[in-house]
């Protein structure tokens, strides 16, 4: 087997994570001015904040760059006892169950979101995990129920702060994972079907997430309620045609749309850029999953197979999900667009991922190399 190390990044996944980087900073300026001047009376408030964001995500990403990736196999577990410490002390420490503020855990002068450092680590883990335990994975006892445990105890955690989007995205994210590594489908079958009695008691239990799941396929039936961000969504999108209003043509921005600089750019982006330019959008994003994943197969190791692979779907079930939302094909989520949208915690966690991806691509190995991944057994 032929081994190529290439020891300079992926040229490719560079240029397509900097054109969306820089098209959500400029897109982020627009879409946040109106909110920003109404709040602060300081149009450019959310976009210097945003570029702050960007200069520590930036660190953040070249720091995992310059780390050899394999060192996180060592910390995997106790990345995960971290992280699984800071969804409790935030159980904990907010205890009003306020949804606005429960999510997050305020140390010092820094503000970040543990339900992003739980998705990392829970990615890392099982990476590491089946990396050490390839000749248990046919083994329920050995093989699947620790990660099993660990993955359930993590999303329980993030649930009840509450955040149940999260929680199930972080879920799904972890059992393809458990997928691509070879994890026996009869193992899994009992634990997604307790997985979805779990979702659906939850989303019963609470009549706010029942009107959100409601609203999505009728936004109609409650305009001024649960269906007002979706259909405001919907008519931001509309409003753009096929090539658009042109930069800074938005009207719904102007306190119209809920949410324009967070949960709903996209919908901003698709109104100032038309139809042409929201599928401009989703092709990078597009690209850049699908490199991610080249790079992740052509890992020489199977910790960078799954840790890569891990990494790239999390962004691209984000974007998934955010995309879904704005266009009413799922309930309001509340999940970030990845660079696009405003927000700490998430923009560090992408440029995290960035940084290992590129790091795994300068050590690829030949096209030669027979794949590792995806051995789905019965």
């Amino acid at each position: 087997m032929k081994t190529h190390h290439n020891q300079s990044i992926d040229q490719f996944f560079f240029i397509v994570t900097i054109l969306l980087i820089g098209i959500g900073f400029v897109i982020q300026y627009s879409a946040s001015s109106s909110l920003a001047a109404a709040k602060f009376n300081d149009p450019g408030f959310y976009m210097r904040g945003h570029f702050i964001r960007l200069v520590s995500g930036f660190l953040v990403g070249l720091f995992f760059l310059r780390l050899n990736y394999h060192h996180l196999e060592k910390f995997a577990f106790w990345l995960v006892l971290l992280a699984m410490l800071t969804l409790i002390l935030t159980l904990i420490i907010n205890r009003t169950g306020n949804s606005a503020t429960a999510r997050w855990l305020q140390l010092g002068p820094f503000r970040f979101q543990p339900s992003e450092l739980a998705k990392f680590a829970l990615i890392v883990y099982l990476a590491s995990f089946f990396d050490r335990h390839q000749q248990d994975i046919d083994n329920f006892r050995k093989g699947f129920l620790p990660p099993a445990i660990i993955m359930t105890v993590m999303m329980v955690l993030i649930v009840i702060e509450p955040d149940f989007s999260t929680g199930a995205v972080i879920a799904f994210i972890s059992i393809l994972i458990m997928i691509i590594a070879g994890t026996k489908l009869v193992y899994l079958s009992p634990f997604a079907g307790l997985f979805i009695i779990f979702s659906i008691i939850t989303v019963i239990r609470s009549p706010y997430k029942m009107r959100r799941i409601l609203s999505a396929f009728s936004n109609e039936a409650d305009l001024q309620g649960a269906g007002y961000q979706i259909n405001q969504s919907l008519i931001t999108l509309g409003n753009g045609g096929f090539w658009g209003r042109g930069l800074a043509g938005s009207v719904e921005k102007n306190l119209f749309l809920p949410e324009p600089h967070t949960d709903f750019v996209f919908s901003v982006a698709g109104e100032e850029f038309g139809f042409i330019g929201a599928l401009f959008l989703m092709v990078l994003f597009l690209a850049l999953f699908i490199r991610g994943i080249q790079i992740s197969i052509r890992s020489a190791t199977v910790f960078g197979n799954l840790v890569g692979s891990g990494l790239a779907l999390s962004m691209f079930i984000y974007v998934l999900a955010n995309v879904g939302v704005v266009t009413g094909i799922l309930p309001v989520t509340g999940l970030p667009l990845p660079f696009l949208s405003y927000g700490g915690s998430a923009m560090l966690y992408n440029f995290a991922c960035i940084g290992i991806l590129l790091n795994i691509s300068k050590t690829m190995i030949s096209k030669e190399k027979p794949l590792r991944l995806v051995t789905i057994n019965g």
